[in-house]
Protein backbone atom coordinates (compact mmCIF):
# COMPACT_ATOMS: atom_id res chain seq x y z
CA UNK A 1 0.00 0.00 0.00
CA UNK A 2 1.86 3.05 -0.97
CA UNK A 3 -1.49 5.57 -1.55
CA UNK A 4 -4.58 6.50 0.75
CA UNK A 5 -7.62 5.22 0.07
CA UNK A 6 -10.77 6.37 -2.10
CA UNK A 7 -13.75 5.05 -2.53
CA UNK A 8 -16.00 5.74 -5.49
CA UNK A 9 -19.61 6.35 -4.87
CA UNK A 10 -21.59 7.15 -7.70
CA UNK A 11 -24.95 9.14 -6.69
CA UNK A 12 -27.73 6.84 -7.86
CA UNK A 13 -31.53 7.63 -7.83
CA UNK A 14 -31.89 5.18 -4.90
CA UNK A 15 -29.72 8.23 -2.81
CA UNK A 16 -31.44 11.05 -3.35
CA UNK A 17 -34.85 12.76 -2.38
CA UNK A 18 -37.53 14.34 -4.95
CA UNK A 19 -35.07 17.28 -5.92
CA UNK A 20 -31.92 14.82 -6.96
CA UNK A 21 -29.74 15.67 -3.45
CA UNK A 22 -28.54 13.01 -1.46
CA UNK A 23 -30.87 12.00 1.30
CA UNK A 24 -27.89 13.12 4.08
CA UNK A 25 -28.73 9.28 6.00
CA UNK A 26 -27.40 7.42 2.42
CA UNK A 27 -23.91 9.18 2.99
CA UNK A 28 -23.63 7.22 6.10
CA UNK A 29 -24.50 4.04 4.21
CA UNK A 30 -21.88 4.79 1.89
CA UNK A 31 -19.19 5.34 4.67
CA UNK A 32 -19.86 2.16 5.16
CA UNK A 33 -19.64 0.76 1.85
CA UNK A 34 -16.34 2.63 1.85
CA UNK A 35 -15.25 1.05 5.35
CA UNK A 36 -15.94 -2.76 4.01
CA UNK A 37 -14.33 -1.95 0.61
CA UNK A 38 -11.25 -0.54 2.02
CA UNK A 39 -10.80 -3.86 4.14
CA UNK A 40 -10.49 -5.78 1.11
CA UNK A 41 -9.29 -3.47 -1.34
CA UNK A 42 -6.30 -1.79 1.14
CA UNK A 43 -5.77 -3.66 4.38
CA UNK A 44 -6.09 -7.16 2.22
CA UNK A 45 -8.65 -8.91 4.68
CA UNK A 46 -12.18 -9.62 3.86
CA UNK A 47 -15.18 -8.04 5.82
CA UNK A 48 -17.55 -9.97 5.53
CA UNK A 49 -15.00 -13.40 6.52
CA UNK A 50 -14.39 -11.31 9.51
CA UNK A 51 -17.41 -11.31 10.83
CA UNK A 52 -18.67 -14.74 9.70
CA UNK A 53 -15.47 -16.49 9.75
CA UNK A 54 -13.97 -15.13 12.94
CA UNK A 55 -16.67 -13.86 15.36
CA UNK A 56 -15.23 -10.26 14.63
CA UNK A 57 -17.48 -7.10 14.25
CA UNK A 58 -16.64 -3.03 13.51
CA UNK A 59 -20.36 -1.52 14.26
CA UNK A 60 -19.62 2.25 14.67
CA UNK A 61 -19.65 3.67 18.27
CA UNK A 62 -19.53 7.29 17.40
CA UNK A 63 -20.04 9.38 14.09
CA UNK A 64 -20.51 12.93 12.79
CA UNK A 65 -20.54 14.80 9.43
CA UNK A 66 -20.35 18.05 8.18
CA UNK A 67 -21.87 18.70 4.78
CA UNK A 68 -20.41 21.49 3.05
CA UNK A 69 -22.27 21.07 -0.39
CA UNK A 70 -25.10 19.06 -1.72
CA UNK A 71 -24.12 16.41 -4.16
CA UNK A 72 -26.69 15.27 -7.03
CA UNK A 73 -27.87 12.72 -8.74
CA UNK A 74 -25.29 11.40 -11.62
CA UNK A 75 -22.00 12.75 -9.60
CA UNK A 76 -19.26 10.25 -8.21
CA UNK A 77 -18.56 11.21 -4.90
CA UNK A 78 -15.07 10.29 -3.54
CA UNK A 79 -14.30 9.45 -0.21
CA UNK A 80 -11.08 9.27 0.79
CA UNK A 81 -10.18 7.44 3.75
CA UNK A 82 -7.93 8.73 6.62
CA UNK A 83 -6.94 6.65 9.78
CA UNK A 84 -6.44 9.05 12.76
CA UNK A 85 -6.17 6.77 15.35
CA UNK A 86 -6.07 3.09 16.00
CA UNK A 87 -6.56 2.44 19.82
CA UNK A 88 -7.08 -1.15 22.25
CA UNK A 89 -10.22 -2.14 20.51
CA UNK A 90 -10.93 1.06 18.11
CA UNK A 91 -10.11 3.12 15.22
CA UNK A 92 -11.23 6.47 14.07
CA UNK A 93 -11.65 6.78 10.65
CA UNK A 94 -12.30 10.18 8.69
CA UNK A 95 -13.94 10.40 5.57
CA UNK A 96 -12.97 13.46 3.08
CA UNK A 97 -15.42 13.84 0.46
CA UNK A 98 -15.47 15.47 -2.50
CA UNK A 99 -16.78 15.32 -6.43
CA UNK A 100 -14.63 16.59 -8.92
CA UNK A 101 -11.98 17.98 -6.60
CA UNK A 102 -14.79 20.24 -4.56
CA UNK A 103 -15.45 19.71 -1.23
CA UNK A 104 -18.79 18.60 -0.32
CA UNK A 105 -18.49 16.71 3.30
CA UNK A 106 -16.02 16.12 6.04
CA UNK A 107 -17.14 13.41 8.58
CA UNK A 108 -15.39 11.05 11.43
CA UNK A 109 -16.58 7.55 12.55
CA UNK A 110 -15.32 5.44 15.73
CA UNK A 111 -15.34 1.88 15.24
CA UNK A 112 -15.18 -0.43 17.51
CA UNK A 113 -14.11 -4.13 17.30
CA UNK A 114 -16.27 -6.71 19.31
CA UNK A 115 -16.21 -10.20 19.23
CA UNK A 116 -19.64 -11.05 17.93
CA UNK A 117 -21.39 -13.90 20.26
CA UNK A 118 -21.41 -11.24 23.20
CA UNK A 119 -21.06 -8.40 21.46
CA UNK A 120 -18.19 -7.42 23.84
CA UNK A 121 -15.26 -4.80 22.71
CA UNK A 122 -12.39 -7.47 22.23
CA UNK A 123 -9.00 -5.76 21.51
CA UNK A 124 -7.78 -5.86 17.51
CA UNK A 125 -6.09 -8.75 16.22
CA UNK A 126 -2.22 -8.42 15.64
CA UNK A 127 -2.68 -9.15 11.49
CA UNK A 128 -5.19 -6.12 11.58
CA UNK A 129 -3.36 -4.24 13.98
CA UNK A 130 -0.35 -4.86 11.91
CA UNK A 131 -2.34 -3.49 8.43
CA UNK A 132 -3.61 -0.77 10.39
CA UNK A 133 -0.46 0.67 11.75
CA UNK A 134 1.59 0.58 8.37
CA UNK A 135 -2.08 2.49 7.32
CA UNK A 136 -1.72 5.16 9.54
CA UNK A 137 1.87 5.88 8.81
CA UNK A 138 1.02 6.41 5.37
CA UNK A 139 -1.79 8.94 5.96
CA UNK A 140 0.85 10.61 9.00
CA UNK A 141 2.72 10.99 6.39
CA UNK A 142 0.60 12.63 3.79
CA UNK A 143 -0.54 15.06 5.96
Amino acid sequence: MDHLYVHRAPVRFTHTDPAGYVFFPRFFEMFQAAVEDWFSDCLGLNYAEQIVQHGVGFPTAHTECDFVRPCRLGETLELRLVLEKVGRSSLTLRFDGSVQGETRLRARSVLVTIEMQYGRPQPLGAELRERLQAYLALCQADA
